[in-house]
């Protein structure tokens, strides 16, 4: 009674994808916190910063489950950017402060989400040339 190979391709599988979501989560807290900085003033501490992004990504994904009850089908793309968009704002907000304790305002908040927002598009860039490149010189040499 042995594990079958498609049994043991589908554990690497999402032994994989385990390792890409926790990479992913730790990146977006570091340029969380790099963006905080570019927009405060000071760098939040590190597990703060995760934390915000963990409660993030909880809270955009209720929300997205309520918005895709009530919305139709057509809408989904854009207001899935705009409700990930408004909720992070929200929790930066309320859970990265100042450096005298208050929330840094809403507005501000809505800053560090676009600088992040706008790091992410060109880390995707350059992660999409780099595949580009090396995908693109194996089909060369086959």
């Amino acid at each position: 009674m042995g594990t079958s190979s498609l049994a043991a391709l589908a554990g690497m599988g999402l032994f994989a994808m385990l390792v890409i979501v926790v990479v992913a989560m730790l990146l977006a807290a570091l340029v969380l916190s790099v963006s905080f900085r570019l927009v405060v003033g000071y760098m939040p501490s590190y597990p703060r910063a995760l934390g915000a992004v963990v409660l993030t990504w909880i809270a955009t994904f209720v929300a997205m489950a309520i918005v895709g009850m009530v919305s139709s089908a057509g809408s989904g793309e854009f207001l899935s950017l705009v409700v990930q968009f408004l909720v992070g704002a929200a929790i930066v907000n309320y859970l990265l402060l100042s450096q005298n304790g208050s929330p840094i305002g809403y507005g501000k908040a809505c800053v560090v989400q676009l600088i992040s927002l706008v790091i992410f598009i060109v880390l995707a860039l350059i992660a999409g040339a780099v595949m580009a490149v090396f995908f693109g010189s194996m089909l060369a040499h086959a």
